[in-house]
């Protein structure tokens, strides 16, 4: 056998060998003509190419999708079969690939065996790894055609477009639901079962609360509500977060870019999470469902209040009137009421407001389209809740068509 004097790991053959080394000297001789990513082999080359393309020569004969690597096809064949041969000994979830089994353990270990060689940081599995070397290069190859988003791999742009597109591909077989992912169908399929769900192990519980998370990542965002830590510092006006994400959404505030239009109506939407609520003001479909009761809501964060009615969870208080709330969101946003505090600030006038949403509203005053016109005598109205009270005035009978 051939053996790696870095690390001790032999291979059977010493093309192998080669490749393996260049993981412990960063070697990336093969490198892409159309965008700076460079590769250990030529194979992954080949593959990457592909994402570029659109070249998928392997193609399910069940449902017709189809992919650029035949390993992928192969994985992708589980969801038709439904086989799930990876049982987890700590909390008895089932899982259909090594993969997801292999990172699922993770959560309960804390293991992070992936180390970033730039930075402290570690992850749980090698793709995260990558993602994140993608932050210290700078490079975001794959750029959304329509509001121009950029990615670090082609499947968070392809999942990204269908934000756009309205594309769900995942169907449920029982009623028909559909979805923009695998993991939203495999959680659904969940409300036809009998077999009552094994309740999922969160091992990793807040000293000061006693909120208990999946993750040691998810309990380190939870431990800065109470510290206060809040690493991420807006550029533009000062304002800080407790994770990047969140301050790349409050960003689109400053750029005022509106990427999402609702299909039924003219409004658009900065964010993702607005326009699939908004979408559900139309369809009238209410997704989450309370196992307590019974009760169904249009968002998560509705279903989670409502829990936290039948748990009696509400573990931040305001210092001054000692008023207690389930969130730190809302905690923050009474405060306001004492300080007077409003930070929203209009960029015509010099109005200002305690929420985003309110200044959202407010700014329509200064626009000059008028997208909402009455049915009954075509007046013209720059807001949707003008456009109803004006329909009032027609006779108590009459209604939006």
């Amino acid at each position: 056998p051939f053996q790696c004097m870095d690390c001790g790991k032999c291979f059977r053959w010493s093309s192998r060998l080669t490749h393996h080394q260049r993981s412990h000297n960063n070697e990336r001789p093969y490198r892409c003509n159309l965008c700076p990513k460079a590769f250990k082999g030529s194979s992954a080359l080949l593959y990457h190419q592909r994402s570029h393309s659109g070249e998928k020569p392997y193609k399910c004969k069940d449902c017709g999708k189809a992919f650029k690597r035949s390993s992928l096809l192969q994985v992708h064949q589980s969801v038709h079969t439904g086989v799930r041969t990876f049982l987890c000994p700590y909390c008895s979830l089932t899982f259909k690939w090594s993969s997801h089994y292999q990172y699922h353990l993770r959560q309960h270990t804390g293991e992070c065996p992936y180390p970033c060689d730039t930075c402290p940081k570690a992850f749980k599995n090698s793709s995260s790894l990558r993602r994140h070397k993608n932050v210290h290069l700078g490079l975001k190859p794959y750029t959304c055609t329509v509001c121009k988003k950029a990615f670090t791999q082609s499947t968070n742009l392809r999942q990204h477009m269908r934000i756009h597109t309205g594309e769900r591909p995942y169907i449920c077989s029982e009623c028909g639901k559909s979805f923009t992912h695998s993991s939203n169908l495999a959680l659904h399929k969940n409300s036809h079962s009998n077999v009552n769900v094994v309740k999922e192990e969160r091992p990793y519980r807040c000293s000061e609360c006693g909120k208990a998370f999946k993750g040691s990542s998810g309990l380190k965002y939870h431990m800065r509500d109470h510290t206060g830590e809040r690493p991420y510092r807006c550029t533009e006006c000062g304002k800080s977060f407790k994770r990047s994400s969140l301050l790349s959404i409050h960003q689109r505030v400053h750029t005022g870019v509106r990427a999402f239009q609702c299909p039924h109506c003219p409004l658009t939407f900065k964010w993702s999470s607005h326009f699939q609520y908004h979408l559900r003001q139309h369809t009238g479909e209410r997704p989450y469902v309370c196992k307590e009761c019974g009760k169904s809501f249009k968002n998560t964060s509705c279903l989670r209040r409502h829990s936290q009615m039948h748990s009696g969870l509400r573990p931040h208080v305001c210092s001054v009137c000692s008023k207690s709330f389930s969130q730190t969101s809302n905690l923050k946003q009474h405060e306001r009421t004492h300080s007077g505090e409003r930070p929203f600030q209009c960029t015509h006038c010099t109005k200002c407001f305690t929420h985003s949403s309110n200044l959202q509203l407010h700014l329509r005053t200064h626009s000059t389209r008028k997208d909402f016109k009455c049915p009954y005598c075509s007046k013209e109205f720059v807001m949707h809740s003008y456009l109803q009270r004006h329909i009032r005035t027609h006779g108590s009978g009459v209604s939006l068509p």
